[in-house]
């Protein structure tokens, strides 16, 4: 197996078990039938990870998933990011 292949499988791999531990994540935050988005609860509570990621240091739990989102589906993180890929 060539190295490309290699890491290819490896980065995939990574990806699909993000995803897995996302979804397990929400499916973990649902109360009472509601979807995270519609929860106020979650909206309130601090992120779980704001001691070990500088990022997430006053967002939510909500804005915390949904970063998570956005990164993994490759969004821009900043305005000027944003703005590169208007440019482009």
């Amino acid at each position: 197996m060539n190295n490309t292949l290699k890491r290819g499988l490896i980065v995939a791999g990574s990806v699909a078990l993000t995803m897995v531990v996302i979804k397990q994540y929400k499916r973990a935050c649902v109360n009472d039938g509601q979807s995270i988005s519609d929860s106020a609860e979650i909206d309130r509570r601090p992120s779980v990870d704001q001691p070990h990621d500088e990022a997430e240091v006053g967002l939510t739990q909500l804005d915390s998933i949904q970063r998570s989102d956005w990164q993994a589906n490759g969004f821009p993180q900043t305005h000027a990011e944003l703005e590169q890929l208007e440019k482009e």
